[in-house]
């Protein structure tokens, strides 16, 4: 963003695509949000991926269809924030190795994206 410094410092600024696309926000817990398309009930949750609330997460796979993992590959040459040795990446495909084993997703579909951050 700093290259748009004053476009985004204009009282009058209204984000763009690609500044929405380009922001990011920390989630810390379990951010649920429901939703209705085409006459069906959806939930979507935002888990937070600090060791400290994979706990958390739980109590949100029961009667779940789909799981969607995020890994964000671009991540591969930074350490986690509990421990800067271990490799973020390495960290997050032993999470979704953990998931994907669970008892409780052992009828869910499971999609993974390998995105960048």
């Amino acid at each position: 963003f700093l290259d748009s410094l004053d476009r985004i410092s204009d009282p009058a600024y209204v984000p763009t695509n690609q500044d929405i696309l380009h922001s990011r926000m920390k989630t810390t817990g379990v951010i649920e949000v429901p939703f209705r398309f085409k006459g069906e009930d959806f939930k979507v949750f935002d888990m937070g991926g600090q060791r400290a609330d994979r706990m958390k997460w739980i109590h949100c796979f029961d009667g779940v269809k789909a799981i969607i993992f995020i890994n964000a590959i671009s991540e591969y040459d930074e350490g986690c924030v509990e421990d800067p040795t271990t490799n973020r990446v390495q960290e997050s495909l032993k999470t979704f190795e953990a998931v994907v084993n669970a008892k409780w997703s052992a009828t869910s579909s499971v999609i993974l994206f390998l995105n960048k951050t």
